[in-house]
């Protein structure tokens, strides 16, 4: 494993220097950025961080659908869902996993969760059972608040679609849950490129979002030896990026997703794409070879 007094520099660089502007484009972030009011942007925040899964271009056609139908606030529009009036909204949704009733089942969600407690963030504080510990139980509560929700009027038979229990992944099944720590990344953290709406949540309890670009780079430049993508990996990505900033781990996350998701970081050695590259100390494509 690279020590973290090796990885500041390479690292701190590519935070202080990275095109944040250019690449939001590329990226789910750009969703909730639309929205000005904070009850649109949070709520858009969600629902595009839980579908995205796959490639930007391709879920981002289907939620620029769903949005659409949602009109000019979301929120409004959830705060008075009715399913048997507002259901065909979703009629031309279609996305891998997802249907158009598991978008309906959201709103409905949705719309009893910030009945009750008026936003998203209070609902996470409400299942945050230590605000100083792990962010793993409270995140884990947070899900089952949707997951629990009665939604019998979209799933007549109590059965909850696949579709709709993937948008929502557990902690405790021992998944990565990238799409939900990348939904608590944008609303905890108050740094470019984040928008940081919650207060209440610090930085420092943040797991990095591990998808396969932070996968792969992470195991390049020496973040973790584990061959699966778990919520130990994200752990110990996070554990080791803690080493180098414990108040900030996961700032990184964006800038390592897309080096490598922009071609600039290819898993392999290249002398031409890896020539400008900070990490090439501590790269495992480089390690023993003559720069």
């Amino acid at each position: 494993m690279t020590s973290a007094r090796t990885l500041r520099e390479p690292l701190e660089h590519l935070y202080r220097e990275f095109d944040y502007t250019t690449r939001v484009e590329f990226d789910a972030i750009r969703f909730p950025l639309r929205y000005v009011d904070p009850r649109d942007r949070e709520l858009v925040a969600l629902l595009a961080a839980c579908l995205a899964y796959g490639r930007v271009d391709l879920f981002g056609r289907q939620l620029d659908v769903a949005l659409a139908a949602m009109g000019p606030s979301p929120a409004a529009f959830v705060l008075g869902f009715d399913p048997r009036r507002d259901a065909r909204a979703f009629e031309g949704f279609w996305y891998r996993f997802n249907r158009p009733r598991d978008l309906v089942a959201f709103c409905v969600a949705a719309r009893d969760q910030l009945a009750r407690y008026g936003t998203l963030e209070k609902v996470f504080l409400a299942g945050d059972p230590d605000p100083r510990g792990p962010i793993g139980p409270a995140l884990e509560r947070f899900a089952r608040s949707f997951l629990e929700t009665d939604l019998r009027e979209v799933f007549p038979r109590g059965r909850l679609s696949r579709g709709y229990r993937h948008l929502f992944p557990l902690p405790s099944a021992g998944g990565p849950c990238k799409r939900l720590n990348l939904f608590l990344r944008w609303m905890v953290r108050r740094a470019p490129p984040d928008f940081g709406l919650w207060t209440a949540v610090e930085a420092s309890r943040l797991l990095i979002p591990v998808d396969t670009h932070v996968e792969n780079i992470a195991r390049s430049i020496g973040l973790t030896r584990r061959k699966s993508r778990t919520w130990r990996m994200a752990e110990e990505i996070t554990g080791r990026l803690a080493e180098v900033d414990p108040a900030d781990p996961v700032k990184y996350d964006f800038a390592l997703c897309h080096k490598r998701m922009s071609g600039d970081c290819r898993d392999r050695r290249d002398v031409v794409v890896c020539a400008p590259c900070g990490f090439k100390g501590v790269c495992r494509h480089w390690r023993g070879r003559r720069k």
